[in-house]
């Protein structure tokens, strides 16, 4: 991508597929990252994103086309409500079945695939951003296939409270670190900082 008269290395730039995505439980065949300490990792294999979020991050940009994938999806739904969901839900996407991690954190390099210099802030305040997935059963998606809950998490922690803390740099109280360690599919990056905290 260009951004100010210079050549940035990034894998945001996806483009529709017809045939289907075969998805492993470490990886999406096909699918390669810029930077894979952070992206793709065990519980980022999947990128899921909706329009009607992405919708709400274009008007703040004001722009309305948008080519599915062009955030660095791997999935494009109609309606993906981060609100709605929590990490821990299980879900069947065709073949796959696949468990809600963790919110996408906008890095600057939004900025340079919308090519516009707020992309990354106006993504932090829409308050959506898509939602990352734990791959729990690998398989096939095709663009037929539906995206149904299976399960959800009994110790709920919304993706949208998640990100709204992360984006804006508050800390978890201890209640909230005790609901997220009782909701068992939190990052091991994430609660392994509150250990010391709640033992102390």
């Amino acid at each position: 991508m260009e951004w100010n008269g210079q050549s940035v290395i990034s894998s945001m730039l996806r483009k529709p597929v017809t045939g289907p995505l075969v998805v492993h439980r470490d990886h999406i065949e096909g699918n390669s990252f810029q930077a894979p300490q952070w992206h793709g990792v065990e519980y980022a294999v999947l990128y899921a994103f909706g329009m009607k979020s992405i919708h709400r991050f274009l008007h703040l940009l004001n722009r309305q086309n948008y080519e599915p994938g062009e955030l660095g999806e791997n999935i494009t739904l109609d309606d993906l409500d981060e609100s709605k969901i929590s990490v821990g839900d299980i879900f069947q996407i065709g073949a796959v079945k696949a468990q809600a991690v963790y919110p996408r954190i906008p890095c600057s390099k939004v900025n340079i695939r919308m090519q516009h210099s707020r992309g990354q802030k106006a993504m932090q305040e829409c308050g959506r951003s898509g939602v990352y997935f734990r791959i729990l059963e690998p398989g096939e998606i095709h663009l037929t296939d539906s995206f149904r809950l299976v399960e959800e998490s009994k110790h709920r922690f919304l993706i949208s409270e998640l990100y709204y803390k992360v984006v804006n740099g508050i800390q978890f109280n201890e209640a909230e670190m005790k609901r997220a360690l009782a909701n068992g599919a939190f990052p091991q990056k994430v609660i392994g900082k509150w250990t010391p905290i709640l033992k102390g």
